[in-house]
């Protein structure tokens, strides 16, 4: 059976698909012979990844970043069929939480090796989430970054709108509830992963780990503006474990309520899902090519 490969053609301006074809003799050295999926649509995504896993499949090569892992992951969930993750995204996050290097063709030696690890997801509704389930002035910034057409998804625009939604973004009263107690605040941003990081490195919930078989929460009250940008440096480095506003937890649910509704993201992808809504775990319920896991990280 051949190794079917996804590749969205509109990511990074179509470079992603050049980019793949570009490693096409490495990736048949190591999967064999392959069937190329490019896709047209998430959706469409999704469906070849179900697909793949009704034929049985062993691998389905997804060449991406965190978008197409989530598209896929969704559509094997729960399967014997592993993704392989080659990471040309913008934001390559699942693919480091698996302790795969962010360089392409680095990334192919570790998944040479054929190491089959399985790890959590967080579920809410009937979706799943590999990375990140976001609350908050994401929704804005995601917003500006798929309304910009003429430049390129990169670290710089990632960063330009995370800035401007902190500035113009009005933090909405969300009642935030998990296995250690509840609290009912106005939040700027709030995080539910399983991954440490989102975004291209941002290390929103620095202890966390795809395999411990729970869900990170970080929450950041609706400070003023000016102080929620002197926290933004150091959330980027992981740093903000005991600032004052800010809540990191470890829980297997949370849950969300608020009076109006407010709108979530997974894996940074738009969605139509709002408050009030729960989140669980489910461990072990994807399984991906990477390294071997360690005690003490990915």
């Amino acid at each position: 059976m051949t190794t079917r490969v996804i590749v969205n053609p509109a990511s990074a301006h179509g470079r992603t698909l050049q980019r793949a074809k570009a490693l096409q003799p490495r990736l048949e050295a190591i999967f064999g012979a392959l069937e190329w999926c490019v896709t047209r649509s998430a959706a469409e995504v999704t469906d070849v990844a179900r697909d793949s896993a009704r034929q049985g499949h062993a691998r389905l090569v997804v060449a991406g970043g965190d978008g197409t892992v989530h598209f896929a992951a969704n559509g094997v969930a729960q399967t014997q069929t592993a993704l392989a993750v080659v990471p040309l995204g913008t934001g390559n996050d699942v693919a480091t939480g698996v302790g795969l290097p962010t360089d392409a063709a680095a990334a192919l030696e570790v998944l040479a090796a054929g190491h089959v690890r399985s790890i959590d997801l967080g579920r809410v509704g009937d979706r799943v989430y590999v990375c990140v389930l976001g609350v908050g002035l994401d929704t804005p910034a995601i917003q500006l970054i798929d309304r910009v057409r003429i430049i390129p998804r990169s670290r710089l625009l990632y960063n330009y709108a995370a800035l401007h939604s902190i500035v113009t973004y009005r933090p909405r009263t969300i009642r935030v509830t998990h296995a250690g107690g509840s609290r009912e605040v106005p939040v700027a941003f709030a995080a539910v992963t399983n991954t440490d990081s989102y975004a291209g490195g941002v290390r929103i919930c620095p202890p966390a780990r795809v395999d411990d078989g729970l869900l990170d929460l970080c929450v950041i009250d609706g400070l003023s503006w000016p102080r929620l940008l002197l926290r933004f440096g150091r959330v980027k480095a992981g740093r903000h474990g005991g600032m004052s506003g800010v809540l990191l937890t470890q829980s297997p649910w949370v849950r969300f309520e608020s009076r109006e509704r407010v709108p979530i993201t997974l894996d940074g992808e738009l969605t139509n899902l709002t408050t009030p809504f729960e989140t669980r775990v489910l461990p072990g319920a994807l399984r991906i090519l990477g390294a071997p896991a360690t005690g003490g990280g990915p």
